[in-house]
């Protein structure tokens, strides 16, 4: 069947699979423009660095349907060259190491987002899962300032509300939520806010919705069309311009990979994340989105509840081609 956006630019704000042909080629068939994928959770900086290589390798055996993006003129023209742009990013600050001379030395390497942190305190600012959020530390203020002066995206994703209000208002350039969905769709610790939503979509800033099912309304029970209804509440609050796909895939990975995302290095006891049954194995994804392709499904169902055309085409990727324009150029 003919894909309706072939034509369209087509990003994912974020992914984490353990990738192999198989997975690239299924986004590479399903017209994707360009990926965000993750680098790295809690590893520190040489084990980041060594990640990078293995991207790098990665990309040069597969550079007949994939590319490494370090800028929008990237992503536009792999689109032309009929590749998959790919976008370094990392989930955490954990590679810098407290040391702020190390955004450059990533930034090098093709670093383009970054989260200040993932669920927990960092010397940057706190995250959701902490009873209190310390907001932007002195230091945090340094890094996301040259965050901002290389072209490094600020990513909020399991952020703590206090440490998303204190990033909008401090940095200078508009910074992202690449993967999280509204608080009142799913009453999630990773999800947002209104008050936060409408803060960054007022500095220009950027949502990229998640179909991780921890973050959806009954988990991989929920049902498309109540996702797309919680995309049109959202314009309504926000606008559609600050509105795209962030879907935080992870596909392909044995349970301990979901362990080690939750545990990292920072405890020695198990913690179950947002699991409520202590579950450590990988949630299931709901039907109707099991692999990078399956974007199309999400099109069409917008299509089908109302959504005009040019807005879905919009969530679907240019809406992130345009907030990327304003941040890594």
């Amino acid at each position: 069947m003919k894909n309706p956006l072939k034509n369209h630019i087509l990003i994912d704000g974020l992914q984490y699979c353990n990738w192999n042909r198989k997975i690239l080629e299924d986004l590479w068939q399903g017209g994707l423009t360009a990926v965000h994928v993750t680098i790295v959770y809690w590893e520190n900086t040489e084990e980041a660095i060594n990640k990078i290589k293995k991207w790098q390798i990665r990309i040069k055996k597969n550079k007949d349907i994939i590319t490494h993006a370090k800028n929008t003129d990237d992503i536009i023209k792999a689109k032309k060259n009929n590749k998959v742009a790919i976008i370094f990013g990392f989930q955490n600050s954990a590679p810098i190491e407290n040391n702020i001379f190390l955004l450059e030395k990533f930034y090098s390497l093709g670093l383009r987002f970054m989260q200040l942190t993932y669920n927990n305190q960092t010397a940057i600012g706190g995250g959701c899962f902490e009873a209190v959020d310390s907001g932007i530390s002195r230091f945090g203020h340094q890094v996301i300032e040259e965050m901002n002066n290389l072209g490094i995206i600020v990513d909020l994703s399991h952020a703590g509300k206090k440490t998303c209000l204190d990033a909008i208002k401090i940095s200078k350039k508009p910074v992202a939520i690449s993967h999280a969905n509204p608080f009142f769709f799913h009453k999630s610790k990773r999800n947002i806010e209104n008050d936060v939503l409408k803060k960054l979509s007022n500095k220009n800033g950027f949502i990229g919705l998640s179909l991780y099912p921890y973050h959806l309304k009954n988990h991989n029970k929920c049902k498309i069309e109540d996702f797309c209804q919680m995309v049109k509440d959202l314009i309504n609050l926000i606008g559609i311009e600050s509105i795209g796909i962030g879907s935080d895939l992870c596909s392909n990975w044995k349970d301990e990979v979901v362990v080690w995302m939750r545990n990292g290095k920072w405890t020695k006891k198990l913690d179950y994340g947002e699991s409520k049954n202590k579950s450590i194995k990988w949630p299931t994804q709901p039907q109707w989105f099991r692999k990078g392709s399956d974007i199309i499904n999400i099109y069409n169902a917008l299509i089908k509840s109302g959504i005009s055309e040019k807005n879905a085409i919009k969530i679907m990727g240019s809406n992130w081609l345009n907030f990327m324009k304003n941040t890594i150029g």
